[in-house]
């Protein structure tokens, strides 16, 4: 548990000499989503951190009176365990405070992986494509069928289950959530300077590669990655292409001094 200036969360450290790879989990997600990535990223030589942002499963609760941010929470955790800058791999909601953090502190951010997310930008016609692709209510449908692919959730119900027993418990209830310190824009996000990797399942019924491909438009700096029959949860349904993806990315991001060599 690491104790903060005024939050405590729960992390999973593997430790080690490479360079510092933080694993932001999604609003129905915990530290315990990330059970794909922590060893193979671990392999290839990096220090992987995961971690349950205010309100999840293992963390203190969201205080009304003193909710935080998201960002600041991901700066005071990063100064906890003495990391000076990191890798950041935030997938759909936890992509928000990555790519905030990335855009506030470049010296502090290597690279930035974001996946199966809308980010957070507030673009009125980026807002406006997002209104007309949700019909009202779709937020109250079923976690599995808003998250995990029809692919994935028809070919293997063992993994299915086993994705409904942590979403379970991610979350602990009620309805505010942590912001980020600053808004997103196209603009904002074109001053930036860290790797951006932008990934998504093409079967990703929040971030389909058509968005996807929109945020490159307007942000071409970016590179993009789409894997075939994946859905919202696409490092829990397809791992390895996930990994495969983003070691290559960081492999080619990786501060000179690290000891990391990807396999």
């Amino acid at each position: 548990m690491a104790a903060l200036p005024d939050t405590r969360l729960w992390y999973q450290d593997t430790g080690g000499r490479g360079d510092a790879v933080i694993l932001l989990h999604a609003w129905t997600g915990s530290y315990a989503f990330w059970a794909y990535q922590q060893a193979p990223l671990a392999a290839a030589g990096y220090r992987v951190i995961s971690y349950s942002m205010r309100g999840h499963y293992r963390s203190d609760p969201i205080d009304p009176a003193s909710p935080g941010t998201a960002t600041g929470d991901l700066r005071a955790l990063m100064d906890h365990l003495d990391i000076s800058r990191a890798h950041l791999v935030g997938t759909a909601g936890g992509a928000l405070p990555a790519l905030d953090f990335g855009l506030s502190y470049p010296g502090r951010t290597i690279s930035l992986v974001l996946s199966s997310s809308i980010m957070g930008i507030s673009d009125p016609e980026f807002l406006e494509v997002g209104r007309r692709m949700f019909p009202r209510g779709v937020y109250a449908i079923s976690h599995t069928f808003s998250e995990l692919g029809p692919s994935y959730r028809a070919g293997n119900p063992e993994g299915v289950a086993a994705w409904e027993a942590v979403e379970a418990v991610a979350w602990q209830g009620g309805t505010l959530r942590q912001g980020t310190a600053r808004p997103i824009t196209f603009e904002r996000m074109n001053g930036g300077s860290a790797p951006i990797l932008l990934i998504t399942g093409d079967a990703d019924l929040m971030m389909p590669p058509s968005r996807l491909r929109e945020v490159a438009r307007n942000v071409p700096r970016c590179e993009l990655a789409i894997v075939a029959e994946a859905g919202h949860a696409l490092h829990w349904e397809q791992p390895e292409a996930f990994n495969a993806a983003i070691l290559e990315f960081m492999g080619r991001h990786g501060d000179s001094s690290s000891q990391v060599s990807a396999p």
